[in-house]
């Protein structure tokens, strides 16, 4: 019979879509893997996965499957306890941020390693796509991200931390206060608009009648904000909870006259998850009546 440890490596394949990829988060050899996962389908008496040549897919058995393997090792994780800490969260997770909350997710991290050391949280940092979707296929636990105009995934459950106001940001040598001068005068330093503070950027400045001449499309705040201290250009920001621009001398931070420019950020956790991940979000949450991070 599979053992918890087979079902673990095709939680691992099922993430990472290869069987070398897999093995490196293992700790196994790219042959151990492929064995794990024989023995598994030979046990199961069904394939899980699609084979042509070196390219593995999982096939309806396998998504059905994946759910069931979740549940199981989960279950396992919450089973293994030391009798001397009965009633501590024992188990493995991994929690995403996007990067300009990293700061106050690490915080949280380091706290909760201290109150509960058998909890293992493994941080993640990601500089763009969706990370709710990542949470709702099981590849994080949990998410510090931003909410966009979608409801969350099935299984997903979204917990609101905080909103960031969007801001237009200058160079200190720009004296206007007219953003609409300031925007078609200047380069406009545009955030990846495939992304969830990209869009909602994008929003606010149709809503607000900005218009731009001339742009560059950058994925990183931190590579706007050096850019717009050098004056280089300009760029409409969210103002981050831990950034330190808004006090730069070299940079002006003008305020949007728009109730709906801000973003919202929050923590998505996969529900059967939420045994473990809610650690983290009542931390989260505290830190942030308290003003931390």
């Amino acid at each position: 019979m599979s053992s918890i440890r087979v079902f673990r490596t095709f939680l691992e394949v099922a993430r990472t879509g290869s069987f070398a990829a897999a093995s490196e988060r293992a700790a196994l050899t790219p042959a151990a893997v492929s064995l794990q996962m024989k023995t598994l389908e030979q046990d199961l008496g069904y394939t899980v996965f699609d084979r042509a040549g070196n390219v593995i897919a999982l096939n309806a058995r396998g998504h059905d499957l994946l759910d069931k393997a979740r549940q199981l090792v989960a279950c396992y994780e919450s089973m293994v306890n030391n009798p001397a800490n009965e009633g501590e969260p024992v188990g493995s997770i991994t929690v995403g941020a996007i990067a300009s909350c990293m700061p106050f997710l690490a915080g949280a991290v380091l706290e909760l390693r201290k109150v509960h050391p058998c909890l293992k949280i493994n941080p993640s940092i990601s500089y763009a796509g969706d990370l709710s979707e990542r949470v709702r296929q099981g590849e994080l636990d949990a998410a510090v991200s931003v909410k966009n105009a979608h409801k969350c995934p099935a299984g997903v459950q979204w917990t609101p931390l905080f909103r960031e106001p969007l801001v237009l940001i200058t160079s200190v040598s720009a004296r206007s206060n007219d953003l609409h001068k300031l925007i078609r005068e200047n380069l406009f330093f545009r955030i990846t608009r495939s992304t969830h503070t990209g869009s909602l950027v994008e929003r606010c400045m149709k809503r607000n009648g900005l218009q731009i001449a001339e742009y560059l499309e950058l994925n990183t705040l931190r590579t706007i904000v050096d850019m717009v201290q050098q004056d280089i250009g300009v760029s409409v920001l969210p103002l981050s909870r831990n950034a330190t621009w808004q006090t730069d001398r070299r940079v002006r931070v003008i305020p949007l006259e728009d109730s709906e420019a801000f973003r919202s950020i929050g923590l998505f956790e996969r529900e059967d998850r939420s045994h473990l991940t809610s650690h983290v979000r009542r931390n989260l949450l505290r830190r942030v009546k308290l003003g931390e991070g």
